[in-house]
């Protein structure tokens, strides 16, 4: 099983870009997708965060290929601070945090 987090700063005044475009993913995509246990996001204030449970890396590699990934995310990227969010992926026993 793989959890990834992710968490951003968002942007004055693109709070309700942002929500729209996460309720997208999470409501009419990702939750559906084959391996995905959980995916949620949460805004609190001028944070962003979304949790996502995948079943293992295949899983969470095809889900990173999709189209939709591919069309919403440069979106997401552009409410958020230097378009920047930082990602903790646990897999087990071993944690690594990276930026994208």
């Amino acid at each position: 099983m793989i959890t990834a987090i992710v968490k951003a700063e968002i942007l004055p005044k693109k709070v309700d870009q942002l929500r729209e475009i996460a309720n997208i993913l999470q409501h009419d995509y990702s939750i559906n997708e084959k391996g995905c246990q959980r995916y949620e996001s949460i805004i609190d204030g001028n944070t962003f965060i979304t949790i996502e449970i995948w079943e293992n890396q295949q899983v969470l590699d095809i889900h990173l290929k999709q189209e939709h990934v591919k069309t919403y995310v440069p979106q997401m990227k552009e409410c958020i601070v230097d378009g920047i969010f930082h990602v903790t992926f646990i897999n087990s026993d071993d944690i690594t945090q990276i930026t994208i």
